[in-house]
């Protein structure tokens, strides 16, 4: 089944090589001054939607760590995600991903992330045709994220799998039996075969200056566009996207809603201190266009001969709404998100829930 077999063991030394990673770049940064860290754990499932099909599944354990704006980077890794994220010197195209270069902040993140897709109907042994094909993805993230105080750009590569070692499989069937006691899908012999991934993902946001304003005194508002491009066997796409907040004693924290690779939930702009109410409620709502090259879940294995029976779509639009709650220093949001069709077929746009916890060190 597996052309491309991708042992445990591999993926289990890659994990720790990379958390190591993150340990050594820490480790330069000045300990007495502990720079923040945040604890991050998504959630993303149709079942919130009413659905059980498609894009069924997501799921995020992430870190994410300030470092000392002098730290040295010294490895090779590092000084590639360094430039890539815009925070070197003026170079090339990148100098217009950070434009205000004075008061830069940096933070190192890893995670950890498993997706899966699933068709409509679990009874037959293969995807019916015109249904999304079985598909599992497992990955670890590493990133470097640049900000001031109106921007965030954010380089992240990320290696994972795809087939029987993304454990889309058993992880699914332990949740329908214990948790949300839904049928057992019987196809997934039949899944995308499995294949070493590696991707490349660059995100930018910049804050809507003209909306950071205050409502009533009561009620703020404010928002940011942004963009991205992913470059890998996994996913080859570009997206730009734009989201509002409005609420009360809104955060200077703020943490994408839902499960994206390559865009971590941290701090964005502004390193201001929470209002002396330690209380925040707010509300969320964005929209978002994804132009797509290529996706190992709907077009197959790039090394690999392997018929999906679908054709993606280039063009894949959503919009994404939600509510947040922050609490000192917990941040619990939910979100709902529609997205347009992705393959040719498809009988209707799909819909998902969210669920994100942060946990912060502090502000």
């Amino acid at each position: 089944m597996n052309a491309f077999p991708i042992s445990k063991k591999l993926i289990s030394t890659v994990v720790l090589l990379s958390f190591s990673l993150i340990s050594n770049a820490n480790d330069q940064s000045s300990a007495k001054e502990g720079e923040p860290w945040q604890l991050i754990i998504q959630l993303d499932n149709d079942l919130f939607a009413g659905e059980d099909k498609d894009y069924t599944n997501g799921f995020r354990l992430g870190f994410v760590k300030e470092l000392n704006q002098k730290t040295d980077l010294n490895r090779l890794l590092e000084k590639q995600l360094y430039r890539l994220s815009g925070g070197d010197e003026d170079k090339g195209i990148m100098r217009w991903r950070i434009k205000d270069r004075e008061n830069l902040r940096f933070a190192y993140g890893t995670g950890l992330t498993q997706l899966m897709f699933t068709p409509d109907d679990y009874t037959t042994a293969n995807a019916p045709k015109g249904e999304r094909p079985y598909a599992g993805w497992l990955g670890l993230e590493f990133s470097l994220h640049v900000k001031n105080a109106d921007q965030v750009s954010s380089a992240t590569i990320s290696i994972g799998t795809t087939g029987d070692n993304s454990f889309a499989e058993p992880s699914q069937e332990w949740v329908h039996q214990n948790i949300s006691d839904s049928p057992i899908y019987q196809g997934w012999n039949s899944q995308v075969p499995g294949e070493l991934t590696v991707n490349l993902q660059l995100d930018h946001k910049q804050r809507f200056q003209s909306f950071d304003n205050s409502l009533g005194g009561l009620l703020e508002v404010d928002g940011y566009y942004e963009w991205g491009a992913a470059l890998g066997n996994f996913r080859t796409n570009a997206y730009g996207g734009a989201l509002i907040r409005v609420g009360h004693n809104l955060p200077a924290t703020y943490s994408t809603p839902r499960v994206q690779l390559g865009s971590y939930g941290h701090a964005l702009f502004r390193k201001a201190k929470p209002a002396n109410n330690a209380v925040s409620l707010l509300m969320f709502a964005g929209v978002r266009a994804t132009a797509v090259a290529y996706d190992i879940t709907l077009d197959g294995p790039l090394f690999d001969d392997f018929e999906t029976g679908v054709e993606s779509k280039p063009l894949v639009g959503e919009m994404i709404f939600g509510v947040g709650l922050r609490y000192g220093l917990i941040d619990l949001s939910f979100s709902h998100t529609i997205r347009s069709d992705e393959f040719h077929g498809q009988d209707k746009n799909q819909q998902f829930g969210s669920v994100m916890l942060r946990l912060n060190s502090k502000f």
